[in-house]
């Protein structure tokens, strides 16, 4: 593992299952689940599982972080995308939940991903995550993902030494990087994106798990989540990610 790895994993060991905990309220593992067809199916990044839960026996999980592969009940494998440990064609569709965009050596991944997915294969992944693009400057353009972030900016500028990680490749996240990324599959001229709000709006408490989640947060986060909940005081916190539905055919 490279050094960004290192930090996944030991993210993930020291917070285990933290993304089933954080995106379980938005209901995209079922909604993905159903979007992947018939026969037997990978899973990159798979996590603590909840995706494989709604797969079934027929997918096999694919993870760096032994802690939360520990946490799963169905076929999981201890290992890197760059490197799957798997025969050519073995599988009939890929699938990766919120991860993707993650990954280093991201040719290497969709080179392996080639490799090992059959002729007309869909891989389907959702990617993506951030907030809404709502506009305008108003407290009412506003939700408490755009307060989280602008908080998390300052605590970094006052603090040069608070941690800070770039993770994975900007071409996954985007319909025009996913054309030059599967540039050689067959399928890359019917790539589809399709926009996939994600509504997580609930109380403060329920919604601060999701925010605090983000591999940035600093271990000392009281005067980020004070400075979020100043501005929004209310029962209700209005939070909603954009993500999307990105499929492609090898």
């Amino acid at each position: 593992m490279n050094d960004r790895e290192t930090f996944l994993s030991e993210f993930h060991a020291a917070r285990p299952g933290i993304t089933s905990r954080v995106f379980g309220r938005g209901g995209t593992y079922a909604r993905l689940a159903e979007r992947v067809p018939a026969g037997r199916v990978l899973e990159l990044a798979c996590g603590d599982g909840p995706l494989l839960q709604q797969l079934g026996p027929r997918a096999v999980g694919l993870d760096i972080s032994l802690v939360d592969l520990q946490l799963t009940n169905g076929s999981v494998v201890q290992a890197r995308a760059q490197a799957l440990p798997f025969a050519k064609g073995s599988f009939d569709s890929a699938t990766c939940h919120l991860a993707f965009m993650l990954f280093d050596e991201i040719e290497t991944v969709v080179a392996e991903l080639a490799r090992v997915l059959r002729p007309g294969a869909p891989f389907i992944a959702l990617v993506g995550g951030g907030p809404t693009a709502i506009g305008g400057s108003s407290r009412e353009a506003r939700d408490v993902y755009h307060a989280y972030s602008d908080a998390l900016s300052h605590a970094h500028a006052a603090d040069p030494q608070l941690p800070r990680v770039a993770l994975g490749d900007r071409r996954a996240s985007s319909e025009a990087g996913w054309r030059e990324l599967f540039r050689e599959w067959s399928g890359v001229d019917t790539i589809s994106f399709e926009r996939w709000p994600i509504d997580f709006s609930g109380s403060f408490d329920e919604v601060w798990p999701l925010l605090a989640g983000t591999y940035n947060h600093p271990a000392d986060d009281a005067a980020i989540r004070d400075a979020v909940r100043a501005e929004f005081p209310g029962e209700r916190v209005p939070c909603t990610f954009v993500t999307f539905l990105a499929t492609v055919r090898r």
